[in-house]
């Protein structure tokens, strides 16, 4: 692959990371400015699309597989790594380990950790694996960890979140399940991983938290 080539590779995963950044910044400010937060939304929804022509290539730049050598044992160390950070994340809460009891928001949080992992594991680490494979694992793990923090760091937020500790740890989870990613060549096991810490930190909100636009 000749250096313009990489260099726009890596030039569109900066701008699509970009739009979901602005998204999560403004999504929670009040009227007008709120349209920016779903203008960048849409940006990056439309580039992403256009690189998906059909839908063999779009599950190949994802890394939708479910067969695999050892992907067993791959999607089972993605459980295990989302049940160990759950746990710890509930412990720095000073919260009871596992959840009391199952809530309302059980079934989205696992979707929307899903998702996440689809963006950020699946496409923008799998487009720019074409350049680096474990520099797609890094971008991926920075990308992540940029939205989290735009989400949570906008002024237009009722949080009060300790960003440093939220950036280190979503990119330290970030780099494990895009290990995973790279490792195994498919999305189900960072998946897996990320909807099981969800379901284990808010399975038992009997609504969705705040940071749910």
């Amino acid at each position: 692959m000749k250096r313009y080539e990489k260099a726009g590779i890596w030039g569109e995963a900066v701008l699509i990371s970009t739009g979901f950044m602005v998204f999560s910044f403004f999504i929670h400010y009040p009227g007008p400015v709120k349209l920016l937060a779903f203008v960048a939304l849409i940006f990056s929804a439309l580039r992403i699309a256009n690189k998906c022509i059909n839908l063999s290539d779009c599950k190949l730049l994802i890394g939708f597989k479910v067969r695999g050598r050892y992907m067993w044992l791959f999607t089972g160390a993605g459980l295990v790594a989302g049940i160990i950070l759950a746990f710890v994340y509930r412990d720095y809460l000073e919260t009871s380990l596992l959840p009391v009891k199952p809530g309302f928001f059980l079934i989205p949080a696992a979707l929307i950790g899903s998702t996440e992992e689809m963006v950020f594991r699946g496409f923008l680490q799998g487009y720019t694996s074409k350049v680096s494979g474990w520099g797609s694992v890094l971008f991926g793990s920075l990308a992540h960890t940029g939205y989290k923090c735009c989400l949570f760091m906008s002024p237009a937020t009722p949080d009060s979140t300790d960003v440093i500790i939220l950036a280190v740890w979503t990119f330290i989870a970030g780099m494990l399940f895009g290990t995973l990613r790279h490792l195994s060549g498919s999305i189900i096991p960072p998946v897996a991983g990320h909807a099981v810490f969800d379901i284990l930190v808010y399975g038992e909100y009997s609504q969705a938290p705040w940071w749910v636009w």
